[in-house]
């Protein structure tokens, strides 16, 4: 079994750049939306993203993002632009990076509609409310996201999300196989990311390579 590529979302302080640094994850997320407790600004994230070691990746978490916010993120050098919510056509032709979908799965017929292009490289299966810290129905959506590896993710990564701490991980894992796994709400403490819970989600992740 492969080990999956590990995604810390939600980064809010500098420290927590140094936690990722430390723990060797392989990409950062950055939430731009208001309603999130995890929004930063633009100015803020580019802060923390000059912490980071090069070698992680960033990614830009936006919600029905427009035209004038890409160009933002895409202006202060991200890798990725993950889009919720509406993925409107003209940021599709627009977007210069890489994009991840995010599908907040209620029922297993939302990954058939899930928008096909060459500019999107990846998918995020998400919990039907994003941040909520819940998982989806793994059990209830297996078949669908099996079928998923041979039709809309094909050539595409695949990202586990929704609810994952470091507890669950490791079944998560050997459920779908994913390429990425993605936490946030798993990791945090009453202040936000905590380096021993990153270690203790990476260690569990990284336990695969031995599988």
């Amino acid at each position: 079994m492969k080990t999956p590529q590990i995604k810390i979302c939600g980064l809010t302080r500098k420290e927590e750049a140094e936690f990722l640094n430390r723990q060797k994850a392989d990409y950062a997320g950055f939430v731009f939306f208001e309603e999130s407790k995890r929004n930063v600004s633009l100015t803020q994230a580019i802060e923390i993203k000059q912490k980071l070691n090069p070698a992680i990746q960033t990614v830009a978490v936006t919600v029905s993002p427009d035209k004038k916010l890409v160009k933002q993120i895409e202006a202060a050098g991200f890798a990725v632009l993950q889009v919720h919510g509406v993925l409107k056509p003209e940021i599709l032709e627009y977007a210069g990076i890489p994009i991840w979908r995010a599908c907040n799965l209620k029922e297993p017929g939302d990954i058939r509609n899930l928008e096909q292009h060459e500019k999107i490289t990846g998918y995020v299966i998400d919990a039907g409310t994003a941040g909520s810290g819940r998982t989806f129905d793994w059990n209830g959506n297996r078949e669908a996201l099996e079928k998923a590896r041979g039709s809309v993710f094909d050539g595409k990564k695949w990202i586990l999300a929704g609810g994952l701490h470091p507890e669950n991980v490791s079944e998560g894992i050997e459920i779908f196989s994913p390429d990425v796994v993605d936490v946030s709400s798993g990791v945090e403490g009453a202040n936000g990311k905590e380096e021993r819970l990153i270690a203790a989600f990476i260690r569990k992740v990284r336990e695969h390579e031995a599988i």
